[in-house]
């Protein structure tokens, strides 16, 4: 069996205060949003603004339902975030970041996997 393509999302020990940190790999669907939805409305709650550190390994698949379910999210809280950062080495995430600019204040900037601390040292960062 192949585990690469078992849906996982894993809060990572990095989420503390504003920031939310988590990953997924394997296939991106409706379930994962169900979990990681109800996380982001409550920090949005607590703090307002909230930073978002994600990391996307081998999430090859992302199914339209999840994606919508994201689009929804992000056209309601498009002023909750400050700063997201996407970590992997798809093209796609340069397109998404691209393509989810104009709808949100927040800060967006895909890294590649390596550079995973560099993008956790910038989510955090005020700065910028």
């Amino acid at each position: 069996m192949t585990t690469n393509l078992i849906p996982m999302l894993q809060l990572l020990e990095e989420s503390r205060e504003e920031l939310v940190a988590f990953r997924l790999a394997g296939s991106v669907d409706r379930h994962d949003y169900e979990v990681m939805l109800p996380i982001l409305e409550e920090k949005i709650k607590q703090y307002g603004k909230i930073r978002v550190y994600a990391e996307l390994q081998e999430a090859e698949e992302i199914s339209l339902q999840a994606l919508w379910e994201d689009l929804k999210f992000d056209f309601r809280h498009a002023g909750d975030f400050r700063k997201v950062a996407l970590v992997g080495n798809r093209k796609w995430l340069d397109w998404l970041t691209v393509m989810a600019s104009p709808f949100t204040t927040a800060k967006i900037r895909h890294f590649e996997v390596l550079e995973s601390d560099k993008a956790l040292e910038w989510v955090r960062r005020d700065d910028e």
